[in-house]
């Protein structure tokens, strides 16, 4: 990926700018390629309901897709997840959008994997992160994440998590360990990642987009600014992530990064 900048005078803030991007784009070149951890055999694939899905990435953890109608110009918006478990303990890595769906994704894992969830990790304030975490509280899970996202969902009448954190946090799941990471903002303030160590796999919610993203999706309350130094920061403390998970969209590799910088490059370049 090549960008081609034409001031003759560049300011400080310029200068400061392409360093940034010198130095990110660096990082990304080290991270592994895109691979896929279970596609020797094709990875199992389980339609709970027309709007929710799994789908086995490795022996322990699963991508789940739910589905919900957004209206107007969105329409129907696909959402990931991950399940992650550990023995009979599991944790969702975000909710499903509905209260109905976590409850359909809960007897899921209870009746297929044999778990029970007992952590949930909602990675931001939306709906598509936890829309179903009422339902989860209810079926007697724990929920952790950033004392913004508690802030943000108590202030739009949802149900926030109920142990906060401010930069760093280490979940157990069964002889699991999940670290929970707020890196900065981006798509939003509260965005977090989760790295799961043993598996090298980083959920990066909607803070990383899919490599096959068409748009920026909803930016209504992203730093675009600050966007680029939190990938940044990404890049620089997973560099042997194997499958990075985005919020929407194909799980990758390096490519996930490389394509969210372009697009915020993008939009950039469209607002000025």
């Amino acid at each position: 990926m090549q960008y081609s900048f034409e001031m003759p005078a560049p300011s400080t803030r310029t200068c400061s700018c392409l360093v940034l991007l010198g130095c990110l784009l660096g990082l990304i070149a080290l991270l592994p390629s895109p691979t896929g951890l279970a596609t020797e055999p094709p990875p199992a694939e389980h339609r709970l309901s027309d709007d929710l899905r799994v789908i086995q990435l490795t022996e322990d953890v699963w991508r789940f897709v739910s589905v919900q109608d957004q209206g107007g110009d969105w329409g129907r918006i696909p959402a990931n997840g991950l399940v992650v478990v550990s023995g009979a303990s599991a944790a969702l890595i975000d909710t499903p959008w509905t209260d109905d769906q976590t409850r359909e994704l809960f007897r899921w894992v209870t009746e297929t994997l044999g778990a029970k969830v007992e952590v949930v990790v909602p990675t931001h304030s939306h709906g598509d992160c936890l829309g179903g975490l009422a339902a989860a509280h209810e079926l007697g899970a724990h929920s952790y994440g950033h004392e913004k996202t508690a802030g943000l969902a108590l202030a739009a009448g949802n149900t926030p998590p109920q142990s906060t954190f401010q930069e760093s946090l280490e979940v157990r799941v069964g002889d699991r360990r999940l670290e929970l990471r707020h890196l900065g903002a981006g798509h939003t303030v509260d965005n977090i990642v989760v790295w799961i160590p043993d598996e090298k796999i980083l959920f990066g919610g909607c803070l990383i987009k899919s490599a096959g993203a068409k748009g920026m999706g909803y930016i209504g309350e992203a730093d675009i600014d600050a966007w680029p130094g939190t990938l940044a920061r990404v890049a620089a403390e997973y560099p042997d992530a194997a499958l990075i998970v985005p919020g929407h969209g194909r799980p990758g590799g390096s490519d996930t990064l490389e394509r969210t910088l372009e697009l915020i490059e993008t939009h950039r370049g469209v607002s000025k």
